[in-house]
Parts: C-alpha cells; sequence; structure tokens
C-alpha cells in the first residue's frame, strides 16, 4: 500500500506542476514585453571614400548589414500588402501564431520527408529579429511563445513596421530602406506594386534569391507574390496584369559597391579600429572606373586567346599613395573567380623581376656599355645544371647590359646572377618589399632573376616605384583618413620609407627600360610614348602569366594578365596581353593625374657619353 500510495501522491505532484507550468505560461503570455526591444534600430554604419570624398561603399553594422528605419507610414502602401500577401495572409486576423499554417506545415514537411515549411507568422518572424531564437525545436516554441506576448504589446501595423525593418533582403541588407536603396536607387516610400512584390519575396531565401546571382528564381518568386496579392483582392487583375510586365531595372552591385577590392583591403586593414564613421581612401574614383572598362576592353579581345582576367595598379610615387586598384576583371561574376584580389594574388612574375639583378651589378660598378656574353650557359645551381634560354630561342653573342635588359634577354641575366650572387639578390628584393620571398635562396636558384618565385602584383609595383624615385621604397598607402563615431578624426600616417637602391644605379635602370632603341631589336616599335616612360615586361615560360610594369617621373603602374584558375593563355606575351592594358592605362593616368613629361635628371656622378661599338 505504502508503495501505491507514493506513486499516487507522485502522480498528482506531476500533474499538478504540468498544471502550474501552464498557469504560468498563459499568464505570461499576458505580460508586455519592454519597449526597449522595439526601439527604432539605428545603424553604425561605415562610409568609405574615395580621395575626393566620393561615395564607394556603405556597410556593414553589427548585424552585418545596412539600412535607415522607415516608419510604416513612410513605406510605400503596395510594400505592405505584398509580404502580408506572401509571408501571412491571416496576419490581420490571427493572436500571433496561426493553427492553420502550423498544421499545413507539418503536413508539408510529412508527406515530403524534409523540412519545406515552417509555418511562422509575420509576427513569429519579427520575434525571430527582435530577440535571437535558434532555430530548434524549442526555439520554435519560445518564437511562438514570443510572438503570443508582441502581439499583445504591439498594434497590427506596429508588428508590420518591426518586420519591414528588420527582415534580411540578401547582400548584407537588413530593412526595407537599405533593399529599396540598393536594388532600385529609390526610397522604400516610392516603391511600385511590381517593384514591391520583387522585394516582398527576397526574406524568404535572401541567399538563394540574391537578385545579383539568381534573378531568375528572385523574378519567378515576385510573380508568386503578385498572383497571392489578386488572389487575397489586394489588387485587381488589371494591377496585376501591368506590374506582371513593368521591367524591373535593378541597380548594377557595382553602382553602389565602387573599387570593391580596394574597399575590402581598407577594411581589413581598419578591422581592429572600433566604431568606425568614414574612412576616406586614397582611391580616384573616376580614374578607378575608367581603369575598370579599359580592363574589360581589352580582355573581350582576348578571349579567343583563353584570357579571362586582369589586375592593375596604380601608385603615386611621391607619396606611395594607391590610386587604382583593379583586382579582377568583374568582381560580381564567379564564373571568372571575381572576387579574388589579383593585386596580391601570388604570381610567378617572369622578367620582370630582371631589373633589381641589373640594379645590382650597376651598384657594384658596372655600367650600361659593358659587354656580357648572350651564349650557351649551363651554371651548377642546387638541383643540378640550370639552362637558361632566352625567350625567342636565340644567342645574340657579346650584347652590352642596356640591349640585355631593354631586350629582356635571359642569358645575361643569370651570368649577372652568377656575379652578384643569389643569396644578395634575394635580401635585396626582401629590402624592395617582396613579402613572398620566405624560402632560402638556393630553392629558387638561378631561375629567380627570371621570375620563378610568387610575388603580388601591389608590391611588385611598388618596387618598381623605388626605382622610379630613385632607389627609395615607400611603404604603399589606401587610407589617408579615418573619422570615428566616437571621437574626431585620425590621419594615417605613412609607414617605412628606406634607401633600398643607390641613386645611380636606379637612374641607369631607368634609363634602359625607357630607350626604345635600345628595345627595338626584341620588342620593335611598342612602348613608345609622347612622355617620357620606362617599362619592363614579363611572360611565364607557359603563358601562365603575363606582365607589364611601368612609370612616368609622377606615377608607376603595374598590370598582370591571367586566369585565376592557372589556365595558360594561348600565345599572349607581356606586349599583346598586359602590355595593351598598361599602354592605355599609363596614358589614361597622365591624362588624368597629370605629371612631368620630362625624363629625370641624372644624379651627380652619372655621365652620359657615346660609347664606340667596335671597341667599347
Amino acid at each position: 500500500m505504502m508503495k501505491a500510495d507514493l506513486i499516487t501522491t507522485l502522480k498528482r505532484l506531476t500533474g499538478a506542476g504540468i498544471l502550474l507550468a501552464l498557469v504560468v505560461l498563459t499568464v505570461s503570455i499576458f505580460i508586455p514585453l519592454p519597449q526597449e526591444l522595439f526601439a527604432p534600430v539605428s545603424v553604425a554604419s561605415v562610409r568609405v571614400e574615395d580621395r575626393r570624398g566620393i561615395p564607394l561603399r556603405t556597410l556593414l553594422n553589427d548585424e552585418q548589414g545596412r539600412g535607415v528605419w522607415k516608419p510604416l507610414h513612410e513605406i510605400a502602401p503596395e510594400m505592405r500588402l505584398a509580404v502580408v500577401a506572401i509571408e501571412d495572409h491571416r496576419f490581420r486576423s490571427h493572436v500571433g501564431i496561426d493553427p492553420l499554417s502550423v498544421a499545413r506545415a507539418v503536413w508539408t514537411n510529412l508527406i515530403s520527408f524534409r523540412v519545406r515549411s515552417g509555418g511562422s507568422t509575420l509576427t513569429q518572424q519579427a520575434a525571430r529579429r527582435i530577440v535571437p531564437i535558434p532555430r530548434t525545436l524549442g526555439g520554435k516554441l519560445r518564437e511562438a511563445w514570443y510572438a503570443l506576448r508582441i502581439e499583445r504589446t504591439l498594434t497590427k501595423d506596429e508588428i508590420l513596421e518591426q518586420y519591414l525593418n528588420r527582415a534580411p533582403f540578401g547582400n548584407q541588407l537588413f530593412g526595407i530602406e537599405a533593399a529599396a536603396k540598393q536594388y532600385f536607387d529609390k526610397s522604400a516610400s516610392s516603391l511600385s506594386l511590381a517593384e514591391a512584390a520583387f522585394l516582398a519575396a527576397l526574406p524568404n531565401a535572401p541567399t538563394t534569391l540574391n537578385p545579383y546571382r539568381n534573378d531568375t528564381a528572385a523574378r519567378e518568386r515576385q510573380r508568386l507574390v503578385l498572383r497571392r496579392m489578386r488572389d487575397e483582392s489586394m489588387i485587381s487583375q488589371e494591377e496585376y496584369d501591368r506590374a506582371v510586365i513593368q521591367p524591373l531595372n535593378i541597380v548594377s552591385p557595382a553602382v553602389a559597391f565602387k573599387a570593391p577590392h580596394a574597399v575590402q583591403m581598407a577594411i581589413a586593414e581598419l578591422r581592429e579600429t572600433p566604431s568606425l564613421a568614414v574612412v576616406r581612401t586614397t582611391i580616384d574614383a573616376p580614374l578607378q572606373s575608367a581603369l575598370e572598362q579599359i580592363v574589360r576592353n581589352a580582355l573581350r579581345q582576348l578571349t579567343d586567346r583563353n584570357v579571362t582576367n586582369a589586375a592593375v595598379v596604380v601608385i603615386e610615387n611621391a607619396t606611395g599613395a594607391i590610386r587604382a586598384l583593379v583586382g579582377s576583371a568583374d568582381f560580381f561574376d564567379d564564373a571568372i573567380s571575381g572576387q579574388v584580389n589579383g593585386a596580391v594574388a601570388l604570381r610567378q612574375p617572369g622578367s620582370a623581376l630582371k631589373p633589381f639583378t641589373y640594379a645590382l651589378a650597376f651598384e657594384s660598378g658596372m655600367h650600361p656599355a659593358d659587354i656580357v656574353a648572350d651564349v650557351p650557359l649551363a651554371v651548377e645551381d642546387a638541383d643540378g645544371d640550370y639552362v637558361p634560354e632566352n625567350y625567342d630561342r636565340q644567342y645574340h653573342g657579346p650584347v652590352r647590359l642596356r640591349t640585355a635588359l631593354a631586350c629582356s634577354y635571359n642569358i645575361p641575366a643569370v651570368r649577372l646572377l652568377r656575379r652578384m650572387g643569389k643569396d644578395r639578390l634575394k635580401s635585396k628584393l626582401i629590402e624592395a618589399g617582396f613579402t613572398t620571398l620566405t624560402e632560402p635562396a638556393s630553392h629558387y636558384g638561378f631561375g629567380l632573376t627570371l621570375g620563378n618565385a610568387d610575388v603580388r602584383l601591389l608590391e611588385l609595383t611598388n618596387a618598381y616605384a623605388s626605382l622610379a624615385r630613385g632607389g627609395t621604397w615607400k611603404q604603399t598607402a589606401l587610407i589617408e583618413h579615418v573619422r570615428l563615431h566616437a571621437a574626431g578624426e585620425w590621419d594615417v600616417p605613412p609607414t617605412g620609407v628606406r634607401e633600398i637602391f643607390d641613386e645611380r644605379a636606379a637612374f641607369l635602370v631607368s634609363d634602359i627600360l625607357s630607350d626604345p632603341a635600345a628595345r627595338r631589336p626584341a620588342f620593335g616599335n611598342a612602348f613608345r610614348f609622347p612622355f617620357w616612360c620606362a617599362v619592363k615586361t614579363g611572360t611565364t615560360k607557359d603563358y601562365r602569366d603575363n606582365w607589364t610594369i611601368g612609370y612616368t617621373t609622377s606615377h608607376t603602374v603595374g598590370v598582370w594578365v591571367g586566369n585565376f584558375d592557372g589556365a595558360p593563355m594561348r600565345g599572349v606575351s607581356g606586349v599583346t596581353g598586359a602590355g595593351t592594358i598598361f599602354t592605355d592605362v599609363i596614358t589614361h593616368v597622365r591624362e588624368v593625374l597629370g605629371g612631368s613629361s620630362d625624363a629625370p635628371k641624372a644624379p651627380q656622378g652619372v655621365q652620359r657619353a657615346s660609347v664606340c661599338a667596335m671597341s667599347g
């Protein structure tokens, strides 16, 4: 009897506990939620600008989204109706949860053997945005509990306002005003019926329905929204017919996100800085836009040569400021891996590294008129004999250093490196800002002077800018100053200035690279400009990369052309590939940013003299 009594008592206590829990739960539903939960969310955004204040991008609040709170009366009526039609057509009649929608969702999930529908009302969806709730069964119950309490705290219109200002619309956009501005360049108050239906479709699956990646799916769901609105008698058949055929002029992502790779680099550089308000970069927005177009135009001419991508960097010599940075042909094109940043990707530079070997030679007392033998060579290296070949598969006999560098002959460069030493060249390249040369010099061998090491376009271009400055290396700058939300403004000081080459050695290299007569035997009449310009090309042996780097007295330009997947191009050299883009870019940079057309003056200790071709 005692055992039976104990079981009975436990059952009664359990029943009482359940009853008490139900009473508490029921009562709690009628307890209003604190009003602070529903306060309009002001987005603490970061505005990234070019050097003159032209906006490049506005991004990210703590929720990784962008938006401005819009009162319901400032949101187009069509938008309010569209959201109700597609998300919760019984919104005005239920108490926060909709038993019919839940039952339909359960049935749909059972017959399809997977979760296809959650049955959440607009109030429940708003609850998820107001209070973080996990997407679990327990979370679903909490969501319903919060929805019931929200319905007893806010009016239906206030709930709808909460939803429209907190819903995700893809591409890091939260809130209808941000979505309207991004996709249609207008306020949420000015949306047409077709536009409202389009935007109302997105929160259901903002990633899958991303208009920039899956426009077809987004438009199909827009038509579903319109059908629901018509079937619910929210719009007439005539309004439906007009909306279905109305063109949607979706703003290109490039319009709202200028200089994307440069912006990403600037934000990454300041990631640890709190409360950013405005980031003023060194980028020149009109120049950046023009160079992006130059790249696109040039690549269209190379499609039959299996060329899909290019990158361009423009550096102001005097300051190290990056005036333009094109990381790929199209940031928004996944087919060509457009979000890869070619300005900092690791690629082999080919002959573009040779000038630094020659600079070492000139520092050692050699001069451009010295003779070097361009004849067959086998030099002992770590992996056996290294046998370099010239690009044209020919030997040119005794040639002067001027001709050897200007024509980019490989064998003379290897002969010089054997004289200068691999360790010395590697150390000098590290001084010149190459951060990727992490292996011992023996790892690269004599191929180092021919560009067998991975480098970054940005670092290579800045190393050439050091030659343009007479041997002085400066750290590149992408950010001019930053304004904080909390307090004031601070400049980003330049970091790092060092002398890496003797001024005379740098001048001699520049003089050779700007000599059209010296390069004519190999390059014909390529790279002839109405202003002084030093230029060097580089092409890897298998045509996976080609480069053209050059400078005027005011700016240095680096261009890489190739494919991010490593696929070889078909017969594209530094002249026909990167050289074409370089010519257009350096010419446009001169027109837009100006600068002297004159050659740099010879430093003290350098004299120009005629040399007898026969005797030297």
